[in-house]
């Protein structure tokens, strides 16, 4: 277990150092590792002792306490995409007005008298 939450903190450092200039994918790498970790740790925690869970448990809280830091980032990230998708969407109906399909048939061209 201590390798587990030491491998925690290391990547949470790092990920914690990184973060203002952090972009989505390596967000997204950051995430599944801790996910895995974590998911490691609890199977783990489930086999321990009291002992081993006390002392653990101030390490653990210290990186969850580092969570709405991370999750602002990741608002960010979710708005940043909102904000791209409107764009794009409203590309798509300036692109569609513009371009509107018209029926050959009723098309016309006038002459010059």
């Amino acid at each position: 277990m201590e390798k587990l939450v030491t491998e925690l903190e290391q990547i949470t450092q790092q990920a914690m150092a990184e973060l203002p200039m952090m972009d989505a994918e390596r967000m997204s790498v950051y995430m599944e590792q801790r996910g895995q970790l974590m998911d490691a740790i609890i199977a783990t925690v489930d086999k321990a002792s009291a002992a081993e869970k006390n002392a653990y448990k101030a390490r653990l809280q210290a990186i969850i306490s580092l969570d709405p830091i991370i999750r602002k980032k990741l608002e960010q990230f979710r708005q940043q995409a909102s904000d791209q998708l409107v764009k794009l969407d409203q590309g798509k109906t300036q692109r569609n007005a513009y371009d509107q399909a018209y029926d050959q048939a009723s098309l016309f061209f006038d002459r010059k008298k």
